[in-house]
């Protein structure tokens, strides 16, 4: 994979884990959105949440009540830091995210196009009792002043 396909934003278009005997499950809903962004010096963002989320009962996170707390972390992921390719893998090294455990940590995605979609897809791991393999799609953000035009 060259470095200049994947920079740049990207918004989430399909999130999904499947297990070995087919069942699967949407982490953040099945219309999730989200945003990736890999820029030329090294870093990146990204952030995923949960379209139906219900709007707050307060704009003052101060007086939020503890259930609204627990439902904005039910429905919100992000993280950011830096990144590298290898081959068919981009590695995500975590700085910062919504999960402090994360920091210190690699993610490793396994990278592959389809048409304009990027495709990550994570390795093996453990939820709910089965073994998944996520798979998230992106769509490149084109914006009409990408290129100072």
């Amino acid at each position: 994979m060259e470095r200049e396909q994947l920079l740049g934003g990207w918004r989430l278009v399909s999130f999904v884990y499947r297990a070995d005997d087919g069942s699967q499950f949407f982490p953040y809903g099945q219309g999730a959105k989200g945003l990736i962004i890999y820029e030329a010096g090294g870093c990146m963002s990204a952030v995923i949440t949960r379209s139906d989320r219900a709007p707050l009962t307060t704009e003052d996170f101060g007086l939020l009540p503890d259930e609204e707390k627990i439902a904005l972390a039910k429905g919100f992921m992000n993280y950011a830091g830096t990144y590298e390719i290898l081959e068919d893998r981009i590695l995500h090294h975590i700085e910062i995210g919504y999960f402090p455990n994360w920091a210190g940590t690699t993610f490793i995605r396994f990278a592959s196009f389809q048409d304009d979609t990027l495709y990550l897809t994570t390795p093996p791991v453990s939820l709910r009792g089965k073994t998944y393999t996520g798979r998230l799609g992106w769509q490149k953000i084109q914006s009409p002043n990408l290129h100072g035009k």
